[in-house]
């Protein structure tokens, strides 16, 4: 009897997934080092400036993440959530997400938990406190006006 030989997907043969795994490190390490080197507010033409305020002069939610990303990336949380206040809970979705990809390339299965999907409610959820922070970081009233960057 001849045993039937599984072909393992494209992105675990390892001549893919090595120099992937070493792209994802390189790419985030480079990313992290010129942010971490490059202070948007003392040079502000070294990183883009948000083109939704620079059109209509109206925060977007995203407003002062660079900002915030510098601020972490030297430890300071409080100027972090002070720059936008959503942010540095978006960076540890994002590093989780990041590190369930890097470890499923690594041990070819997913060793770290991860939703399979997300419940309409909480897709809905989320996108009503995006509105809601845009909305109020626009205002321009004492309690709002903390949450603009």
């Amino acid at each position: 009897m001849t045993e039937e030989r599984v072909r393992k997907p494209f992105i675990f043969r390892n001549y893919v997934r090595w120099p992937l795994m070493f792209c994802m490190v390189a790419v985030v390490l480079l990313g992290l080092a010129y942010i971490f080197f490059i202070d948007p507010e003392k040079s502000p033409g070294a990183t883009m400036s948000c083109f939704t305020y620079a059109c209509t002069g109206l925060y977007c939610p995203g407003c002062g993440d660079t900002r915030a990303l510098h601020a972490l990336t030297h430890g300071h949380v409080i100027r972090a959530f002070d720059y936008n206040l959503l942010f540095p809970f978006i960076v540890i979705i994002l590093a989780w997400y990041y590190l369930v990809g890097l470890t499923t390339l690594l041990f070819r299965r997913r060793v770290m938990w991860i939703p399979q999907s997300i419940p309409k409610w909480g897709a809905i959820g989320i996108g009503v406190v995006v509105v809601l922070f845009t909305v109020m970081r626009n205002i321009p009233v004492w309690p709002f006006s903390i949450l603009a960057p």
